[in-house]
């Protein structure tokens, strides 16, 4: 088995080249030690088979959070396998930074120029195979997008063409000469731990790089010493930072080769159609206005879909269920009949039409670009609240899940923003909590209640986001975030998108929900779930004026929020829940939900995110506060309904 490396700065089309290589054939791993993931999937191609890792974008191999650190470890580490550098054509000039950086490690290597139709629109010409003998590595134009250049990158990675002739790849006499004075004070050993030159682990110490440090510490203990005199002498010749002179030595090289590849075509245009879109989306005025039309688009075909298929699904499952009751004389056999076909029923009717609809379109802004531009316009109110800017990435990933969205955490710099920003994350309305706001308050209410929802679920983060970055008060650095040019989705790759993120529910509820309502069913028949019912009492009917059999509902919940609606239709005993319950009922249990325990799967990770103490505040801090705003809606509701 082959190994493949995919490595690449962001945005540059490298899951979009991982995806057309092992489609949605991909697991999800963790580095060693470390709760950062990449992708994984294999390939057979050319008679054998290839192992492909797909590791977290980064823009240099000097780590500058979690994500950066694991994949030059990881990079590091494999020493035989062959690293592919997707480089994003239409940038080239700084994509060849960290191609450069690669290059120095001394490995079987493969560049993709990715995006090349890209750069081709806007005037950017190519010539590759000169780029090939400047860096001594093949070099394949790519358009991950449309599947082009992609085997062929597959087909070159087969030679284990290392760049060892390069001669280009020099800087200036005077910091080579004190590059190459540092590497001959490298111990051997560490040479050889490392498996790669001692020129490049040079360039390393010279850049503060810890994990090189403390690697050759190890063989020898003055390394510190050697480090800082051949730093102080570039910081005397250059007048700044060795680590500087480094970055600006690399950034020139990388310009210099750049230049020496391209040309531009003459009909280019000076403005481009993303640059003129933009004017409009990122306007700070314009711009909020364009994203609340594109939410309220996205909800409205999120509703009017899943109200058409709930009512005519669940007409017909609802039909069997009695068919089975009045035909099946065996009464075990008809209690197990009518849970399955209740479980499936409510997964075809009630969730699958909401959670399909709004997972495409979530894919689709992604590919598009526009949840870019999303987090660049909430940038503004992330440190209203107090938070890094980055926060905004969790809180967009919670819409489609908790889990990811916990994780995305990580990346933040700090424990406090950390810790902060997973333990709000998980009250975002993630898709299962947009089924109950959907299949229940915009089904049986209305869409506008619906939407009221997510206005006060924001307004409820933000003021609880606000109290909590008070009580550790820190300055707040801005947040540099790359806008990636708009594209054109590609119907295969939002629908692999879409699978990969609803194959949870198929695998994981479905069984839940079959089990679950089976359960329900037997619960009923034998009166158990009256006992649950009556020891939620107090919580459900006194706080919140809820029916008492909705208390074992909201067990479900815990283990999957899309359960807790699901089970409702069945532990009322009905498919019209408009017959049973008031809306402000409807309103109280929505809210309720929304807020209270995080589902089973995301417990351990928040556990494993932010540690035991804080886990604990999260459980029963939202236990809590859904309490407190689900007795406020049941007071709100006696005044509006």
């Amino acid at each position: 088995m082959k190994n493949l490396i995919l490595v690449g700065q962001p945005n540059s089309g490298k899951s979009t080249f991982f995806n057309a290589l092992s489609g949605y054939k991909a697991l999800t791993g963790n580095f060693p030690g470390a709760t950062v993931t990449y992708q994984e999937g294999e390939l057979n191609l050319f008679g054998r088979i290839y192992k492909i890792v797909d590791l977290p974008g980064t823009y240099s191999l000097i780590p500058q959070d979690k994500a950066e650190l694991e994949a030059k470890k990881f990079l590091v580490k494999h020493k035989d396998a062959t690293i592919i550098n997707i480089a994003d054509s239409s940038v080239l000039a700084r994509s060849l930074e960290l191609t450069i950086e690669l290059i120095e490690l001394q490995r079987p290597m493969v560049l993709a120029l990715n995006m090349i139709d890209v750069a081709k629109r806007k005037g950017i010409l190519v010539d590759e195979k000169k780029l090939e003998k400047l860096l001594d590595i093949p070099c394949i134009p790519t358009s991950a997008k449309r599947g082009r250049g992609v085997i062929e990158v597959i087909r070159a990675a087969n030679k284990n063409k290392v760049p060892e002739n390069s001669i280009t790849l020099k800087f200036q006499k005077d910091v080579e000469d004190v590059i190459q004075s540092l590497a001959k004070k490298i111990p051997s050993e560490a040479i050889k731990e490392l498996s790669i030159p001692a020129r490049t682990i040079a360039i390393r110490l010279l850049e503060e790089d810890k994990y090189y440090v403390k690697t050759i510490e190890k063989y020898d203990k003055n390394i510190k010493n050697h480090i800082e005199k051949a730093k102080n002498k570039l910081e005397k010749h250059h007048g700044k930072e060795a680590k500087f002179v480094i970055a600006a030595e690399r950034h020139n090289l990388a310009m210099s080769i750049f230049e020496q590849v391209t040309t531009f075509s003459k009909n280019r245009e000076t403005i481009s159609l993303g640059d003129k879109i933009d004017n409009f989306v990122l306007h700070p005025f314009l711009g909020y206005i364009i994203l609340i039309a594109v939410i309220y688009g996205l909800f409205s075909i999120i509703f009017n879909v899943g109200a058409h298929f709930e009512t005519l699904i669940l007409d017909k499952f609802d039909l069997l269920s009695k068919y089975i009751e009045t035909s099946i004389s065996n009464k075990m056999l008809s209690l197990t009949l009518i849970g399955l076909v209740q479980g499936v029923g409510g997964a075809l009717g009630i969730a699958i039409p909401y959670i399909v609809p709004f997972l495409i379109g979530l894919a689709i802004l992604e590919d598009t670009g526009y949840m870019a531009r999303i987090a660049f316009l909430a940038d503004s109110i992330m440190h209203k609240i107090g938070l890094h800017g980055k926060a905004v990435v969790s809180f967009v990933l919670g819409y489609g899940c908790s889990i990811p969205a916990v994780m995305a955490a990580r990346n933040l710099e700090n424990t406090r923003d950390r810790v902060i920003t997973a333990a709000l994350s998980v009250l975002i309305p993630c898709s299962a909590r947009t089924v109950i706001i959907f299949g229940l308050v915009g089904f049986y209410i209305g869409k506008w209640y619906a939407i009221a929802l997510y206005i006060v679920n924001i307004l409820v983060i933000g003021i609880i986001g606000r109290i909590l970055t008070r009580i550790d008060k820190k300055l707040v650095p801005g947040l540099v975030l790359e806008i990636p040019e708009y594209h054109m989705p590609v119907l295969k790759n939002v629908l692999i998108k879409t699978w990969i993120r609803i194959k949870d529910f198929i695998t994981v509820v479905l069984p839940l929900l079959i089990v679950g309502s089976i359960i329900m069913v037997y619960m009923e028949h034998y009166s158990v779930d009256t006992i649950i019912n009556s020891a939620l009492k107090p919580l459900t009917v006194y706080l919140l004026g809820l029916p008492e059999k909705v208390g074992t509902t909201l067990i479900f919940g815990i283990f999957k929020k899309e359960l807790s609606l699901m089970m409702l239709f069945q532990a009322l005993g009905t498919n019209n829940l408009g017959t049973v319950m008031t809306h402000t009922q409807m309103f109280v249990y929505a809210v309720f939900t929304l807020f209270y325990i995080p589902c089973i799967s995301t417990i351990p990770v928040l556990y494993r995110e932010t540690g035991k103490k804080a886990t604990t505040y999260v459980i029963f801090g939202t236990l809590i506060l859904a309490t407190i705003l689900g007795f406020a809606a049941r007071l709100l509701g006696i005044i509006i309904f």
